[in-house]
């Protein structure tokens, strides 16, 4: 009776949301897809009464959808407070949970495990860190053999620091290959020697320094000369600059530099003489060395030095330079797990897998991976039915993109082994320092990169990549959003994600397509927007746009879409199309639509609840209500009378 009772308090506070005829079945969650169990009556309604106090249900959803699903948001979570960013701070806290639990256990089963004990070191080392010491990271790096810029600069990028001089880094090429690139000094990357940096550098070096304003004189003079010489001649031109040369052919046509010597110092490996590189434009390299081997070899070093110092304390979550003047042990432990999330990413996700999610894992993969074919097999329908009328090779390439769409839950290796990652933590140094351990983590995640690039062990290839190896350098966004990543044609979903309020394997299908079937619909379509629309299904670059500005259906629908106030239009039309997609798989019978519409698409607005802009996407008010007023299907459940801003006259098409 007791939980009658509480059933039917819930169901009072949810009166102004239908619940009495909602689909209350578990979609894709038996063995059996055809078969569909009852999902969590109290789940399903205390989520709802949790959406419901977003909701401002005086206002007309015709006019402002948005205020109507969200208006009372930051009354709720406060000002500067996203769905996204609370999910982040729920992972945040529990690692640190995990740490500090494995510090009160020493005997926990965890520090038998790979990676686990280093990881605690390296947390216990960030948490003891106390005032800045940045001369700290160069009291432990490697001697250079020569004063050579060369000798320094090759040091300095196996820390990820390889702008300045000669760009020498590797990077993904397609699915299943990176390449070693050779590039001129990045120019649009400036030095800032700030009071903090000079003071570190002239410490290190015995205080033997010019003056701090006869120092940025000569950096700045370094600086433009290397920009006049590494700019390009037509800096506006998209055409490729960059040639396959093998390390022979290099050496042959720019023997300046001893290039077998340099790639082995920079990605400390062996290269024959047959490797084959992507090199930028030779007479612009060839006058950068002539010009570094003729520049005081002191000055170079201390640029290098200064650059060096700059990068590390821009990484995201450093927190030598981050960690808030709060002494607070809560924020300190936060911090250090930040950190250790950007620096030590596949670690920390090993870590969490392992503790946390492995045991709800095959569950969600049921529900998540049974959408996922849902919208691909809708999506190859539209692809075949050729509403724009595309020829018969794009056509075709286009609908082996759909084939070849993949989706990794978590972002980790598929189907790895213990003994996997036991090899890859082989060659990680962690000690009780936290700078030495710092320059070891990046060191370790720059040298796996140059690993990859040149092994042939087919089993670590295929491990590699089925999974997209975050670097310290990217934002926040990418680790709490799910993203289409082009060169491997993959959907990655992360453990942010694959939790409350975004996503639960026991959701109530309006929840459940509410916002994991416009989630996977709109990745899925960003494999077919306006920017992303060139890479073939194994990530190779194509000429797909220059054939489709050819077509006037589709120039004419991505004109359609492209208003002058849209930040990114790729953004506009992933928006807009994964919708239509996710609406086209779920929502196209009108019985399902009036018993589970309002549902959908107020779980659908749930993501975009206190979403800022940024320089990827418009505030999250635009996003939602521009994309659901191209949807007649919203209209139609919400009963908005044409011309309404939610019932447009006009409306755009896309794919």
């Amino acid at each position: 009776m007791k939980r009658l009772w509480g059933i039917c308090l819930l169901l009072a506070s949810v009166q102004g949301l239908p619940t009495n005829q909602l689909n209350q079945s578990c979609r894709h969650s038996g063995d059996d897809p055809l078969e569909e169990s009852p999902c969590s009556r109290d789940l399903n309604l205390q989520y709802i009464q949790r959406m419901e106090s977003h909701m401002r249900p005086e206002l007309d959803a015709c006019q402002d959808f948005h205020g109507y699903a969200c208006g009372n948001w930051r009354s709720v979570h406060g000002a500067g407070v996203s769905a996204m960013s609370l999910s982040g701070s729920h992972i945040d806290q529990r690692y640190v949970d995990l740490f500090e639990r494995l510090l009160r256990e020493p005997n926990a089963l965890e520090h038998r495990l790979p990676m686990f004990p280093k990881l605690l070191r390296y947390y216990e080392s960030c948490r003891a860190l106390d005032k800045p010491r940045l001369r700290r990271y160069l009291s432990h790096l490697p001697v250079p053999a020569t004063n050579h810029w060369l000798e320094l600069m090759a040091i300095l990028g196996r820390y990820g620091c390889h702008e300045h001089y000669l760009k020498i880094e590797v990077i993904q090429h397609n699915a299943t290959q990176h390449m070693v690139v050779v590039q001129a000094h990045e120019f649009n990357l400036r030095l800032n020697l700030s009071r903090t940096i000079y003071g570190s550098l002239r410490r290190y070096m015995n205080n033997k320094l010019p003056s701090l304003s006869q120092l940025r004189i000569q950096f700045r003079q370094l600086e433009e000369t290397l920009e006049r010489l590494s700019r390009p001649k037509n800096i506006n031109s998209d055409e490729e600059t960059l040639t396959v040369y093998t390390v022979e052919q290099l050496q042959r046509d720019l023997p300046a530099l001893n290039w077998t010597y340099a790639l082995e110092l920079r990605l400390n490996g062996t290269y024959e003489a047959s490797h084959q590189l992507l090199v930028d434009e030779l007479p612009r390299l060839r006058q950068l060395i002539e010009h570094l081997d003729q520049t005081d070899a002191r000055l170079l070093q201390l640029y290098s030095l200064s650059r060096f110092l700059q990068h590390l304390t821009q990484l995201p979550h450093n927190p030598v330079t981050s960690r808030t003047n709060s002494n607070s042990n809560s924020n300190s432990a936060v911090s250090c797990v930040q950190h250790m999330r950007k620096t030590l990413y596949l670690p920390m996700n090993y870590a969490y897998e392992t503790t946390y999610y492995a045991k709800q894992r095959a569950a969600d993969e049921r529900v998540i991976f049974g959408v996922f074919e849902e919208l691909k097999s809708q999506l190859a329908q539209l692809i075949k039915e050729n509403g724009l009328r595309l020829d018969a090779n794009l056509l075709e390439a286009f609908q082996q993109k759909v084939q070849g769409l993949r989706l990794n839950v978590g972002n980790m290796p598929q189907n790895a082994t213990d003994q996997f990652y036991a090899d890859c933590e082989q060659h990680w140094q962690v000690s009780h320092d936290f700078y030495r351990n710092h320059l070891e983590s990046l060191l370790h995640y720059y040298g796996h990169l140059a690993e990859l690039e040149r092994t042939a062990n087919a089993t670590k290839r295929q491990l590699s990549y089925s999974f997209n190896h975050h670097g310290p350098t990217l934002l926040d966004n990418i680790d709490a959003t799910p993203y289409f990543y082009c060169l491997s044609s993959i959907i990655i979903m992360p453990y942010a994600y694959v939790q409350l309020p975004f996503f639960h394997a026991q959701f109530w299908p309006a929840l459940l397509y509410g916002d994991l079937a416009n989630t996977l619909g709109h990745e899925m379509l960003h494999a077919f927007d306006t920017y992303f629309v060139d890479y073939d299904a194994q990530g190779v670059l194509r000429n797909y746009s220059d054939q489709l500005r050819l077509n006037s259906r589709y120039v004419a629908g991505v004109n359609c879409l492209n208003d002058t106030d849209v930040i990114m239009l790729n953004e506009r039309t992933a928006d807009i199309s994964g919708t239509r997609l996710a609406l086209k798989t779920y929502m196209q019978h009108p019985a399902e639509r009036r018993h589970n519409g309002h549902m959908y698409f107020l779980q659908f607005a749930q993501f975009f609840c206190g979403e800022e802009a940024d320089i990827y996407h418009d505030t999250g008010s635009k996003r939602l209500n521009y994309a659901l007023a191209q949807m007649p299907e919203f209209a139609e459940v919400f009963n908005c009378r044409p011309g309404t801003p939610m019932n447009p006259v006009e409306r755009c098409r896309y794919w």
